[in-house]
């Protein structure tokens, strides 16, 4: 399996809040959601009106395939960013595999607080005096 990460840097000169800021986020990962069906998210800064750093991660069976998936991405939202005003000053990409060996899964218990207690087989969570009460 092969995964890819893209980071956008996007400077929008027309934004002079965070309000306008976050619209023209918004457009961009609505765009790339609708076009290409992947998420992106904003993840670095996150306080600056006029700077946003956007990233999005793919998997694919195919090295080539995780490669076309982000250039499609960089293309989207590259195109929705200079719709709104903007332009893309940096791109960061890189395709790695990913083959690290599996786990077993810890099993999840009453013990531990997880689970529905309520609905578990017998009533073996609950406290003697209550069991005499609801016994008739």
């Amino acid at each position: 399996m092969y995964v890819g990460i893209v980071r956008i840097t996007v400077v929008i000169d027309q934004s002079h809040s965070l309000k306008e800021k976050r619209m023209v986020i918004r457009r961009i990962k609505d765009r790339v959601r609708e076009r290409i069906g992947v998420a992106i998210n904003e993840v670095g800064e996150l306080d600056r009106w006029q700077r946003a750093e956007l990233g999005c991660a793919v998997t694919s069976g195919d090295r080539a395939k995780a490669l076309a998936i982000l250039d499609d991405v960089i293309r989207v939202a590259a195109s929705a960013t200079s719709g709104a005003g903007g332009s893309v000053t940096e791109i960061a990409k890189d395709v790695w595999t990913f083959d690290a060996p599996s786990a077993p899964m810890a099993v999840v218990d009453d013990r531990t607080g997880a689970g529905d207690k309520a609905g578990a087989a017998g009533d073996d969570w609950m406290p003697d005096a209550w069991k005499d009460e609801l016994d008739p």
